[in-house]
């Protein structure tokens, strides 16, 4: 089996990436919702944060991406987060 075939049966999921972004999220977080999309060897992050400050939703956003990124998550394993985004 070649690399490339067996990245693509590893691939994560959205569902999956997310179940690793609540893992992250402490119950302190003032995230609204999140969004996931998984595109080729990347994964693209999307929160909506709740904070009246935009530097702070930032800074809290990111945060809580590299609490996700720290913990290794088994979904993530070989990929890399190209994009985080506020929403």
């Amino acid at each position: 089996m070649s690399a490339s075939a067996a990245a693509d049966t590893t691939r994560p999921t959205s569902s999956g990436v997310l179940r690793a972004l609540r893992r992250a999220v402490h119950p302190t977080d003032p995230v609204e919702t999140a969004r996931a999309l998984v595109t080729g060897g990347s994964v693209r992050i999307a929160l909506c944060v709740d904070c009246p400050d935009e530097l702070d939703a930032v800074g809290r956003a990111l945060g809580i991406c590299r609490r996700m990124l720290a913990a290794d998550p088994p979904e993530l394993r070989g990929y890399a987060v190209a994009d985080c985004r506020r929403l």
